[in-house]
């Protein structure tokens, strides 16, 4: 194997590497249990003595 077929390979490789952890990390965001806890977690700013530097 010479070097511009392990490149091109390892390139092949890579893209489908992070297009699946792409897909992975948008799977695990938008799962419906997820929803209540992410809804939550916006409303941390909002929520009176939350604001840790005083």
């Amino acid at each position: 194997m010479d070097y511009a077929t392990a490149s091109e390979l390892a390139r092949i490789f890579g893209l489908f590497l992070f297009f699946a952890l792409f897909v992975g990390v948008a799977v695990w965001v938008f799962r419906p249990s997820a929803r209540a806890r992410f809804e939550a977690q916006a409303r941390i700013p909002l929520e009176e003595g939350s604001n840790r530097d005083e």
